[in-house]
């Protein structure tokens, strides 16, 4: 891989014309349009099926001066100037064989062949014709190779300025385009179902603990561990792309765990070093085995699982240090009566008198 060109998925543009003239004096235009785009720079190259997409116009055109030239003199011709020579008739076969194509397109009572037809069923250049033709033979594609990976709304809008051709119905796609255009869709979903999903959680949790002061450690806990997440990847250029938005779903599923766990056996707890402590450890287990579990997609050469490797890792990580540093101290504060209480009740009565 290291000693391969990087490639990356070219820019498509989709034309569907009504003819075949149509289409021809479509990809004419196209390709005009596109070479002074890769002679500015703007794009690295391109390819498109204008030299496929024939012009009946012009055939029938060549047809005409076909008719206006004496074939049968030029074969006559021919054949003398071989025998005067002393050539042998063998070696001009190609010769005469074309004089009769051409003698056969002349003709207006024939039919012109197809090049479709021309090219054997089992020829390994079908590969290059289906790139640009679909099923239609009138609805084909052209295919934009940019300088760098389409990775940007910018780069998109910039794309979608410049490819398009005046008069040319055109439809622009492709796979990296096509994702750079989802991106500000998927950051909406995000904040849409990132905050139904927070706000189911919030309902399921004053259904829980049916004490606000917890409710409220919890949420905060929540809002923390999020913000934080944000904040470290804007500080190493994470970006946002269609699946590591899932992170943050997964940030509030889990965050929510670690925090009823402490927070629930807090409530119940009768010794500090037993209670709190023996639910604190899995907690940090459950949550450092979960980092490094996701973590570890940062290492894969897939840079999607890659960027979802790392979104998780640092929302389980945040989440863990405030359900720790923040859930634990908070709830001390807010129930420190209680807890005096059971730490200082005598723990054997004495007997009664008899």
């Amino acid at each position: 891989m290291e000693k391969m060109p990087s490639r990356w998925e070219p820019v498509i543009g989709i034309v569907k014309a009504a003819d075949a003239q149509q289409l021809h004096d479509y990809w004419q235009k196209v390709a005009a349009e596109w070479n002074e785009l890769q002679v500015a720079g703007k794009i690295k190259s391109f390819s498109t099926p204008a030299a496929l997409a024939l012009s009946p116009a012009r055939l029938q055109t060549n047809r005409q001066k076909l008719q206006t030239i004496d074939l049968t003199a030029a074969r006559e011709t021919l054949e003398a100037a071989i025998a005067a020579e002393g050539f042998s008739r063998e070696t001009f076969d190609s010769a005469f064989v074309l004089l009769d194509q051409l003698k056969g397109a002349a003709d207006p009572s024939m039919p012109l062949p197809d090049w479709r037809t021309q090219l054997p069923q089992a020829s390994s250049w079908w590969f290059l014709v289906d790139r640009y033709f679909a099923h239609d033979p009138l609805l084909t594609t052209g295919f934009v190779t940019t300088h760098e990976p389409v990775a940007t709304q910018e780069q998109r809008e910039m794309l979608h300025r410049e490819l398009p051709v005046e008069g040319v119905p055109m439809t622009l796609s492709g796979w990296s385009f096509t994702l750079t255009d989802l991106v500000p869709w998927s950051q909406r979903q995000l904040v849409l179902i990132s905050a139904l999903m927070a706000l189911f959680d919030a309902t399921l949790l004053a259904l829980l603990y049916r004490d606000w002061r917890l409710w409220l450690i919890q949420v905060a806990t929540l809002a923390m561990a999020v913000c934080a997440m944000i904040a470290t990847m804007k500080l190493f250029h994470l970006p946002l792309n269609l699946l590591n938005v899932l992170a943050f779903r997964l940030v509030l599923a889990i965050g929510v765990d670690y925090g009823i766990y402490v927070l629930l056996v807090w409530q119940k707890a009768r010794q500090l070093d037993h209670d709190v402590a023996g639910v604190v450890k899995p907690v940090i287990l459950a949550g450092l085995t979960a980092i490094c579990g996701f973590g570890a997609l940062g290492i894969a050469n897939n840079p999607t699982l890659t960027g979802l490797g790392y979104a998780c890792a640092i929302g389980l990580f945040w989440s863990l240090v405030a359900t720790i540093f923040f859930t634990l101290p908070a709830a001390a504060a807010a129930e420190p009566k209680s807890w005096r209480e059971e730490s200082l009740r005598p723990r054997v009565q004495e007997p009664e008198n008899a």
